[in-house]
């Protein structure tokens, strides 16, 4: 039984399942090389797979001639999330897929391997959305329009459209932190970049006008009796905190030890993952039991 590692890539993924294939590998797991200690599986062997541009575009031209291009699209998204495991789901996927037992199994997003993708792509897409409205840009010294963000999936290429016909006449970059890459738009195109330190771009920079703007605007606009953190932790999650500037002007608390609650409402739970549900509604039992006593 072999554990597959590869480069972390899409494409690198694609030429995983395509080496499967070709070579009839009996795989028992497949992980990507930013995962610490991938290879230290005893009962499985490691082994290797290159990635192969011409393999991953041969295997997307057979998912889309099997399915349909959404389905590339939704097996992208998916592999987005960097959920552990999300591999071994999709390779599930695709194995049912070109069984050929069912001509329409690409399109039935209630079977078995594609209801999980289909839920995780969600996550996915809401995030991507929802990230749309915590981007705060920086102006820096040379005039660019600089954000930095620490989304849970890899999201950041999802955000160009958007900001490229908002922001079209201006120079900007968003930069996953997380990640170690981003994506910058130079009035004309949008390129991938990737900077060794993000701290040495931002560092010593003063306050400017936008950030102050954001801090003004949402000092103005508070109103500190009609404050609700319960609400605010909903609307905002707590993991877009770090980066937003207004929270440093408002009379609302804004540490997240003050709002320790361990059970989610039907709203949170919409965006997340089914392995993080059963997890808060296990805290949640715990919480009550204790609260009991």
């Amino acid at each position: 039984m072999l554990s597959i590692l590869y480069d972390s890539t899409f494409d690198g993924f694609l030429s995983v399942v395509f080496e499967i294939y070709r070579q009839r590998l009996s795989v028992g797991a497949i992980t990507p090389d930013r995962v610490e200690g991938a290879s230290e599986d005893m009962f499985m062997q490691p082994f290797w797979v290159e990635t192969n541009p011409d393999s991953a575009r041969r295997l997307k031209r057979a998912i889309v001639n099997a399915a349909s291009q959404d389905v590339l699209y939704l097996l992208d998204t998916v592999f987005r999330s960097e959920e552990p495991g999300v591999e071994m789901k999709m390779l599930a996927f695709l194995r049912k897929l070109f069984s050929g037992v069912d001509p329409n199994y690409g399109k039935n997003a209630t079977s078995e391997e594609m209801l999980p993708l289909y839920m995780i792509a969600r996550s996915v897409r809401r995030e991507a959305g929802d990230m749309r409205g915590m981007v705060r840009f920086t102006k820096l010294e040379d005039g660019t329009y600089f954000s930095e963000i620490e989304p849970k999936y890899d999201i950041v290429t999802y955000l160009t459209s958007h900001f490229r016909s908002r922001f079209a006449n201006e120079r900007w970059a968003i930069y996953d932190s997380k990640r170690n890459y981003g994506i910058y738009y130079d009035g004309v195109g949008v390129m991938e970049v990737s900077v060794p330190d993000i701290k040495q771009v931002t560092a010593g920079l003063p306050p400017d006008v936008m950030t102050q703007m954001w801090k003004d605007f949402y000092k103005a606009i508070s109103i500190k009796e009609r404050e609700n953190p319960k609400l605010l932790r909903r609307c905002l999650p707590v993991r877009y905190w770090k980066h937003l500037p207004e929270r440093e002007s408002s009379p609302i608390s804004w540490q997240e030890s003050d709002w320790v609650n361990p059970g989610f409402s039907r709203s949170e739970k919409s965006l997340l993952l089914p392995s993080e549900v059963a997890k808060a509604n296990s805290a949640r039992q715990v919480a009550l039991h204790c609260g009991s006593r």
